[in-house]
């Protein structure tokens, strides 16, 4: 029953608009043989006319088209604003608050968090950071912090950025490791020679050199 009540609405819906296309193909062969009769000045003016007419309706039908357009943009980015700053502030708060005594607990609900979060990523963001989300989740997912973590999450951020439409032209390679690690060059420097380098690595180095100076 509904199969064939769909199937008769588009049988309609077909005819509808054949009837239409029928009618302004009949318009214009109308039109095009009165000129074919009428002296050729007055063809002329018509022509002008007609011109005119469908050049201000198309400029109009344009416009309306990029200004509605222009609106979606404006509301899926604001919208892929509030989900990206919901989570990086979740985030971020993991980082600045850890070791902390009177931080709050703001990774007990993690993982629903996350579950939520990637609905929402499904839902409104692009391609890129989908991607860059989930090869940065599977790599943390190994449970090994190290410099590939420290990257991954930067493309990851990076993605943020260009799906928001900013540029990411003169923000260099490591500018993550810098906003997070206290020994950013050793990080760096370390992950230069051993892209597999370990975070316990960089900080025993860390402890090691420090020991030197204190000696």
């Amino acid at each position: 029953m509904n199969h064939s009540k769909t199937s008769l609405l588009v049988l309609l819906g077909i005819s509808i608009l054949a009837a239409l296309l029928g009618l302004i193909g009949w318009i214009v062969y109308a039109f095009f043989q009165y000129l074919s009769v009428v002296p050729k000045e007055l063809g002329a003016a018509l022509i002008a006319a007609a011109a005119t007419i469908l050049v201000a309706t198309a400029t109009v039908m344009i416009g309306r088209y990029y200004e509605r357009k222009r609106e979606l943009d404006a509301l899926f980015r604001d919208k892929k604003t509030e989900i990206y700053d919901e989570f990086l502030q979740r985030f971020f708060g993991l980082f600045f608050n850890a070791g902390e005594p009177e931080a709050p607990d703001i990774g007990g609900d993690l993982v629903p968090f996350l579950r939520e979060f990637t609905r929402k990523l499904i839902l409104w963001s692009g391609p890129e950071v989908i991607e860059a989300f989930v090869t940065w989740k599977n790599h943390l997912a190994n449970g090994t912090p190290d410099a590939k973590s420290i990257f991954l999450t930067e493309a990851f951020l990076l993605a943020i950025r260009k799906d928001l439409r900013h540029s990411n032209a003169g923000i260099r390679k490591g500018f993550y490791a810098h906003l997070f690690l206290r020994e950013s060059g050793l990080f760096l420097s370390m992950a230069e020679k051993n892209s597999n380098v370990t975070l316990a690595e960089v900080a025993a180095m860390e402890s090691l050199i420090k020991g030197q100076a204190g000696g």
